[in-house]
């Protein structure tokens, strides 16, 4: 009697661990969006559906504009925006945007490019990251060529 009353106890003990235990989920990356406020980044784990690099990346850029969490994240590639062209050559992407890019404020167009960056460089095979608007090199407001972006170029918090 002495002997299942401990096993018993040792059964109930153990499903009260197990009920205070959650499952913790692993994602293959994670997706950058913004904020409520649209002043800053966050993220939400993701798992990849493709398998080549280049359809992965087609796969983050149309899930950056389409949050799971609406409330907490707003898509960081505005709707409006059209991606119009995607090329991936040695570790290189070249993304081309539609004219719309233009519109965008210097806020908004630090933030989106910090999450299309931090996105995108995760994926095997993408290393760093130039933006194209209509066909031109993005350019700084000095008229010069703002180049492959890395992820190290943003300031992470």
């Amino acid at each position: 009697m002495k002997k299942s009353g401990w096993m018993i106890t040792l059964l109930m003990f153990g499903c009260l661990l197990t009920v205070g235990c959650h499952k913790e989920e692993f994602y293959d990356m994670q997706i950058y969006y913004l904020n409520s406020e649209e002043t800053a980044l966050n993220t939400e784990g993701y798992n990849l559906n493709s398998d080549k690099a280049e359809d992965q990346v087609e796969e983050v850029l149309k899930k950056m504009q389409n949050p799971k969490d609406s409330v907490e994240c707003v898509p960081a590639i505005p709707t409006d925006l059209m991606i119009t062209d995607i090329r991936l050559e040695d570790g290189r992407l070249d993304l081309y945007f539609s004219e719309e890019y233009e519109i965008l404020d210097a806020a908004s167009e630090a933030l989106l490019q910090a999450a299309v960056v931090r996105t995108v460089t995760q994926l095997d095979g993408v290393e760093r990251v130039q933006f194209h608007v209509a066909d031109e090199v993005l350019k700084d407001h000095h008229g010069n060529e703002v180049g492959y972006l890395r992820s190290e170029d943003f300031v992470q918090k």
